[in-house]
């Protein structure tokens, strides 16, 4: 029997996450905390009891560390003895970022796992008022929310808000919108573990664009997601020189989405593939202004074209390859900011009429 009675949330049973109905309990549902980290002593203390200070308490904290070279070992070693729901593995070797992330959800046995880098961190609600829309929204395999951007030292950078309502999305809706790229604010989402488990979480999936991959896999498997419109955590934004050389793999991780879930999934709905192809020219051509950049030397650059044309060979593809190549990048770069101011402004009026609307409701 299907049961539409109002839901609402209480804490019972030691604060562990129970869902109540107005005419009987329903089930426990319990919300796994899991935060994958490498070298980040300064952060994974704040990661940790964000967690730990939610309103409604998680069923269990679970951190992989893989294989840390700085103080990250000993930090969570003061915080195990310290938190009873807290579980640390420590990597016997060093598996890189999507094979940690991929054990690390494994391990958890909750219903719905929040995937938390371990240098960000949750508001005190993120768990009670992301818990409850799974709820709502027996359809949706991941919900995200709004969120504050803040740099190294923790200064807020701005609110990070998607174009879209709070609401869910259907899977044909988050299908189409892939070919715009991974539509979240950041990389802080609640996952419905059995979507995970069908999709065998992060197995085979890029370095540097699982999250994407997933997110594309969950609705060609006929799941939608839901976004909150309400800042529930905080993302921190880097700009060092390492990160700024993982466009390779970014690049090569964008085309596999393409190929393994995208162009599959488009057939599959007998959708046009010219919108696809378009799509990848317009990742290529945005892609393309890593080439003027000076971390890179020559064969670098060299490998970077040639993962770019395996993207897209289209000739728009090729000539933003070649403007920025040979010296006109800060040209591309003022054209593409003057384009990008209209549409800037119409974005930014809106969310803030949005926002009134809201405090006026």
């Amino acid at each position: 029997m299907h049961f539409r009675e109002k839901s609402i949330w209480a804490k019972v049973n030691a604060k562990r996450l129970i869902l109540v109905t107005t005419t009987h309990i329903n089930r426990i549902m319990k919300v796994s905390v899991c935060i994958p980290t490498y070298n980040q002593a300064n952060y994974i203390e704040q990661a940790i009891r964000s967690a730990v200070q939610q309103t409604v308490q998680p069923w269990e904290i679970i951190v992989f560390d893989d294989c840390s070279t700085d103080a990250t070992p000993q930090v969570l070693e003061r915080l195990v003895a310290e938190i009873p729901f807290l579980s640390v593995v420590y990597q016997k070797k060093n598996l890189g970022i999507t094979a940690n992330a991929d054990a690390s959800l494994r391990a958890c046995t909750g219903d719905f796992i929040v995937k938390l880098d371990s240098d960000d961190y949750l508001s005190p609600e993120y768990v009670e008022k992301v818990g409850q829309l799974f709820a709502e929204y027996p359809d949706a395999g991941y919900i995200h929310t709004a969120v504050d951007e803040v740099d190294q030292h923790g200064k807020l950078l701005q609110e990070k808000r998607l174009f879209r309502k709070s609401g869910f999305q259907s899977s044909t809706d988050a299908l189409k919108s892939t070919l715009k790229g991974y539509r979240v604010t950041a990389n802080i989402i609640m996952y419905r573990r059995t979507a995970l488990e069908k999709l065998n979480y992060l197995a085979g999936r890029s370095q540097h664009c699982f999250d994407y991959h997933l997110a594309a896999s969950m609705c060609a498997a006929g799941y939608g997601n839901v976004y909150l419109d309400e800042i529930l955590s905080s993302y921190r934004v880097w700009t060092d020189k390492f990160r700024s050389k993982r466009k390779y793999d970014e690049i090569t991780g964008i085309r596999q989405v393409f190929e393994e879930v995208i162009e599959p999934a488009f057939s599959k709905q007998n959708w046009k593939s010219s919108a696809v192809k378009n799509s990848r020219t317009d990742f290529a051509c945005q892609y393309a202004n890593c080439l003027s950049w000076t971390v890179y030397n020559n064969d670098e650059k060299k490998a970077l074209v040639s993962e770019l044309h395996k993207l897209s060979s289209a000739p728009k593809a090729r000539m933003f390859s070649w403007l920025y190549l040979n010296g006109f990048g800060n040209a591309m770069s003022i054209l593409s900011d003057i384009q990008s101011i209209p549409r800037s402004i119409f974005k930014t009026v809106l969310l803030r009429f949005k926002m009134v609307g809201a405090l006026r409701n």
